[in-house]
């Protein structure tokens, strides 16, 4: 408890950095954070540039939506990453659509580019504050999961008897974020 709070902490001291334009602090974020971030893009097919685009698009995207909705974040870096990397596989995904027959990339607006990110960040952010939702065993279950962790290491990991015993925790941990999600007014306008 005391790492997540000491965490929490850090991302409200890196979220006000941006939000006030507090230079040192916003290098601080570069290069503590950046060298991930590029390797993860360098890993899938981008260059360097890409990686400082996307960093730097991650970046307005959190000043952005810290201005809109205060946030409180458990792990900045955790956050940012999958920001990042939700960006690159955007970006991915629309380069491959937008390659035309004879090869040619089409100028397509960089706006459209980041309002299907948007949209795609808002589904996310519906399911993570579902996920804070449920016991901090299911939360610690499904992210080992989700992050391709075998149900033998969870077993291992968590101290479980069998790996039976494993599944059956993960599907109803999976089954009661499908419930929460569901049973959320918002779920249908998002779908």
């Amino acid at each position: 408890m005391r790492h997540t709070l000491l965490t929490m902490q850090e991302s409200e001291k890196y979220l006000q950095a941006l939000i006030k334009g507090n230079n040192k602090t916003i290098l601080e974020i570069y290069n503590k954070f950046f060298p991930k971030i590029n390797s993860f893009i360098m890993r899938n097919n981008g260059k360097e540039d890409d990686a400082k685009d996307v960093f730097h698009d991650a970046l307005m995207y959190l000043i952005a939506k810290h201005k809109e909705k205060n946030l409180v974040l458990a792990s900045f870096e955790g956050y940012l990453f999958t920001i990042c990397k939700n960006i690159w596989r955007s970006t991915i995904k629309n380069k491959k659509e937008w390659v035309m027959k004879d090869g040619v990339l089409p100028l397509v607006e960089k706006e459209d580019h980041l309002a299907n990110f948007t949209l795609e960040q808002k589904h996310l952010e519906f399911y993570q504050e579902k996920f804070q939702l449920l016991s901090d065993n299911c939360k610690e279950i499904l992210s080992n999961y989700f992050n391709g962790m075998s149900y033998e290491d969870i077993m291992t990991d968590l101290a479980y008897n069998s790996i039976n015993v494993v599944r059956q925790r993960v599907f109803k941990c999976r089954a009661k974020i499908v419930q929460l999600i569901k049973a959320d007014t918002r779920y249908k306008t998002l779908a």
